[in-house]
């Protein structure tokens, strides 16, 4: 009897550690599925890490960030100076004669003759309307996107009056026409004009600003 309830003993614990043996050889092929696993998280890691870099990337092409309060304060600087540039030459324009108009317009023999005088009248008071539009705040970065292409114009005009080797005044603040060899400041205007588009260009990248009609009207909010 105890040689027969011995061998049941035996098998019995032979049973369960038969029984143990899948169970074990589940867990381990689990944790052989998860070495796979983990491996397919890697490459999204690498894709978060790229993401990531990419966007840093892009951070570096954004717009400086300058704390808001001083910002609109700029902005609101900029517009007043630009707004004044620009009202002073349309305004010493307008006031001149129309014949010295027509010449300051004509002594950069770019235009054609039936385009010297629209452009030569049209000129001072389109630079009166921007310069009004600018001051008031509205539309501020598309104002100021149509005062640097005519600050860029007014720069090729100089640049090319240089290069063929004429000698005018350029006329941006009133006056203009053919001078004498040696009174031509073209330098100085090419870079005075560079540091105007300097100001259009703030205003392009920071157009929001106190005391603007934009933000009356929900503009740049």
């Amino acid at each position: 009897m105890a040689e027969a309830k011995a061998d049941s003993a035996g098998r019995r614990t032979k049973a369960t550690r038969g029984a143990s043996r899948p169970a074990g050889g589940k867990t381990t092929s689990a944790r052989a599925k998860g070495g796979p696993g983990d491996a397919k998280t890697r490459p999204g890691r690498e894709r978060v890490d790229v993401d990531e870099r990419g966007a840093g990337l892009a951070g570096r092409v954004r717009v400086p960030a300058i704390p808001e309060r001083y910002q609109q304060w700029i902005t609101l600087a900029v517009r007043v100076l630009l707004a004044g540039i620009l009202g002073t030459a349309g305004y010493a324009k307008f006031t001149e004669p129309v014949a010295l108009q027509k010449t300051a317009v004509s002594a950069y023999r770019i235009l054609p003759q039936g385009m010297v005088s629209p452009v030569a009248l049209g000129l001072p008071v389109l630079e009166m309307v921007l310069a009004a539009m600018i001051l008031l705040g509205f539309a501020t970065r598309v104002m100021a996107i149509c005062v640097g292409l005519l600050f860029v114009v007014f720069i090729a005009g100089i640049i090319s009056v240089a290069a063929r080797g004429l000698s005018i005044d350029c006329g941006c603040f009133g006056g203009g026409g053919t001078v004498a060899k040696g009174q031509t400041h073209y330098l100085r205007e090419v870079f005075r004009d560079l540091g105007f588009l300097v100001l259009a260009a703030w205003l392009m990248l920071y157009p929001r600003g106190k005391y603007a009609l934009d933000r009356m009207l929900g503009l740049y909010a």
